[in-house]
């Protein structure tokens, strides 16, 4: 069963697809299947955040050209996001990002986090967690507020359930100006 979210320019265009059994697929896989997983985890990608060509799957290189994500594959070629304002935010450096933030059309945010990977070398970009945007809504006072938790793909805790938590976070904005998500906020 796939829960498709609607583009908000758009109302009557279903753009992109959130499939529930891609993350279900990722979720229910043991810690000893990472390339599994990997691939998996790519896949999602490619469902909620499509490449102009090429897969999330080829990918051996993330980086940041003014404003916009792009990506390189091993046959030297290069893409960006089918819908370039997806990209939001990052950490780390423009040439070798740490993390990349993304926006999916419901708004809920999207962290990329990349594992390490040797400088020059040809292979396929690692990442090393996903971690998804969740938030409760409740009414304080007369106005409405929103408490953020992230929910990991790949890490688990200490009964092997993925991993949840709350906590601020920063990054650079695509402009390079301050880009804060708090764990909590007004609506």
């Amino acid at each position: 069963m796939a829960i498709t979210n609607i583009n908000n320019t758009n109302n009557a265009q279903q753009e992109t697809p959130f499939m529930a059994e891609a993350v279900y697929a990722v979720e229910k896989m043991g810690e000893d299947h990472t390339e599994e997983k990997q691939y998996q985890i790519k896949n999602l990608l490619d469902q909620l955040f499509p490449l102009t060509k090429g897969s999330h799957q080829d990918v051996t290189n993330y980086l940041l050209d003014y404003h916009h994500l792009v990506v390189f594959f091993k046959d030297g070629g290069c893409s960006g996001l089918r819908n370039p304002g997806k990209f939001v935010a990052f950490t780390g450096h423009r040439s070798s990002p740490d993390t990349i933030l993304l926006k999916d059309n419901s708004g809920s945010h999207v962290e990329v986090i990349f594992g390490q990977s040797e400088a020059g070398k040809n292979t396929l970009s690692a990442i090393d967690d996903i971690q998804m945007e969740t938030c409760t809504t409740f009414t304080q006072d007369f106005s409405l507020a929103a408490m953020r938790h992230w929910i990991s793909l790949l890490k688990r805790d200490g009964k092997s359930q993925p991993k949840a938590h709350q906590e601020d976070k920063e990054y650079t904005a695509k402009n390079g100006d301050d880009y804060q998500l708090a764990c909590c906020f007004s609506i």
